[in-house]
């Protein structure tokens, strides 16, 4: 009897990583960040990144704020907006304008990170492993879809009152299907679980 293989349901078998940057230089630099992830594509503006994002369905979305034609923001509005599971993809920002008003947004557009320049390739790394490993959570609303901000106090602002109200919808980060701890094929490894019955801590990670 052949012996039985357990899937990791948490990592995909094949993993492209799509890096859209308006400098060469910047995309080099995430490129060597990003090696031995997957593998890399770049593009430079924002349209582009959205029509390589449909034709590639990229594991992970790099994305520079500032982007011409369509900016950062716009092209995740975008993805979040799309179908056939593109609309899952974890999407993370990189800025030079770590404001908090920019961080806001680019959380509420639906970014999983949000990493600001200058930026340390260990940094960058370990969110970019972390976004690919443990996939997490989405939520809708009647104002918000993405997924779940891991700060309490960030969730609150981004989500508002609509996190706790029956509009609010949980979504498995593996499966794309409604969150059901009881379903659930991972058990009491599931990652929904910490949103599901989030610890009492409020520490911003972002």
């Amino acid at each position: 009897m052949p012996k039985s293989i357990a899937l990791n349901l948490h990592q995909p078998a094949a993993t492209t990583i799509l890096v859209a940057d308006e400098q060469a230089f910047s995309r080099r630099i995430i490129r060597s960040v990003l090696t031995g992830l997957g593998r890399v594509l770049e593009c430079r503006t924002g349209f582009d990144a959205v029509e390589v994002a449909e034709q590639q369905r990229p594991s992970l979305v790099v994305l520079g704020m500032n982007l011409s034609g369509l900016d950062g923001l716009e092209v995740t509005q975008l993805l979040r907006r799309a179908d056939g599971g593109l609309q899952y993809t974890p999407i993370i920002m990189i800025s030079g304008t770590p404001t908090r008003a920019s961080v806001l947004g680019a959380v509420t557009a639906g970014v999983h990170e949000y990493v600001a320049r200058p930026f340390s390739t260990k940094t960058l790394r370990t969110r970019a492993e972390a976004v690919l490993a443990m996939p997490r959570p989405f939520v809708r609303t009647r104002v918000y879809f993405g997924p779940v901000p891991r700060a309490k106090t960030v969730r609150r602002e981004v989500l508002g009152t609509g996190a706790g109200d029956a509009s609010a919808t949980m979504i498995c980060g593996v499966h794309h299907s409604r969150a059901d701890e009881m379903l659930c094929p991972l058990g009491v490894n599931c990652l929904c679980q910490a949103y599901i019955r989030p610890v009492e801590k409020d520490i911003i990670e972002l």
